[in-house]
C-alpha cells in the first residue's frame, strides 16, 4: 500500500476532528512508544504517531511566558532573536511542531495555514505568526523550509530551530519544553509582547476561535491608546 501524503493525511484527520468532536481531552501526546532517534534520520522519515489520542480543544486559560532572545535560525538559514527581532511589538500566534510528526503536527499545521488564510484575507495586519521545532537536533532550516512550503506558508510566518540549548531554554520560556520531543503538548499560544497578555490553547482550535483572540488583543491595544 502507497503511503498517505501528510498533507492529505492532514486535512483529513482536521475534517475529522471538526466534524466529530473526541469525548476526552488530552493535554499532550500520551501513551507512546519511545522512538529510536537514529532510525529516523532521512527527510523523508515519520514518526509513527499512530498511537496517538486526537486530543480535543480544551478551555483557553492565561498564562504567563517568557519570550527569551536565545539566537536561533529561520527556515532560510538567518540568526534570529525571537522577542526583539522575530516579534518585537507585534501580535504573535506560537506554535509547535516537528518535520517528522505524521498526525497531531500535520493537523496543528494545516490549522495554523488556515489561520494564516483568514488574517491575510480580513485579520488585522502585523500579525506574527511563529512555528518552533521541539525537534532542532534533525529540524534543519532546509527541512523547515521544506515543511513550510509543503503547507503554503507565506511571509508573515517565521519557522525556527537552532542549536538544541537554545530551542529548549526558549521552549521552557514558553511552557513548551517536554524531555522527550514526542511528548510535547499540541498547543498555540496567542498574546501581546506589549500588554503581556499570553492565552494557551491546547488541542486542536478552530483557527476562528483564534481570530477571535487576535481580533480582542488588538481591540484592547486600540482602547489604550
Amino acid at each position: 500500500m502507497k503511503p498517505i501524503k501528510p498533507s492529505l493525511l492532514a486535512a483529513a484527520l482536521a475534517s475529522l476532528v471538526f466534524a466529530v468532536a473526541p469525548t476526552r481531552a488530552a493535554n499532550e501526546h500520551a501513551g507512546h512508544e519511545h522512538h529510536d532517534h537514529s532510525q529516523h534520520a532521512g527527510h523523508g522519515d515519520h514518526v509513527d504517531h499512530s498511537k496517538h489520542m486526537m486530543p480535543a480543544a480544551e478551555k483557553p486559560s492565561s498564562v504567563k511566558v517568557k519570550l527569551l532572545d536565545d539566537r536561533l535560525v529561520d527556515q532560510d538559514g538567518r540568526l534570529r532573536k525571537l522577542s526583539s527581532d522575530v516579534i518585537g511589538d507585534k501580535l504573535a500566534v506560537i506554535d509547535f511542531a516537528y518535520t517528522t510528526c505524521t498526525t497531531v503536527c500535520p493537523v496543528l499545521t494545516t490549522l495554523m495555514a488556515k489561520l494564516q488564510t483568514e488574517l491575510l484575507e480580513s485579520g488585522p495586519a502585523g500579525v506574527q505568526l511563529v512555528t518552533i521545532t521541539v525537534d532542532p537536533a534533525r529540524d534543519t532550516p532546509a527541512r523547515m523550509r521544506a515543511y513550510a512550503k509543503q503547507y503554503g506558508a507565506k511571509p508573515g510566518w517565521v519557522w525556527l530551530t537552532g542549536k538544541t540549548g537554545d530551542v529548549s531554554q526558549v521552549l521552557k520560556g514558553l511552557g513548551a519544553y517536554t524531555p522527550r520531543f514526542e511528548d510535547h503538548p499540541p498547543l498555540v499560544l496567542v498574546g501581546d509582547p506589549v500588554s503581556g497578555n499570553w492565552t494557551r490553547f491546547v488541542g486542536f482550535t478552530d483557527p476562528k476561535e483564534l481570530m477571535e483572540k487576535i481580533r480582542q488583543l488588538q481591540a484592547a491595544r486600540t482602547a489604550g491608546k
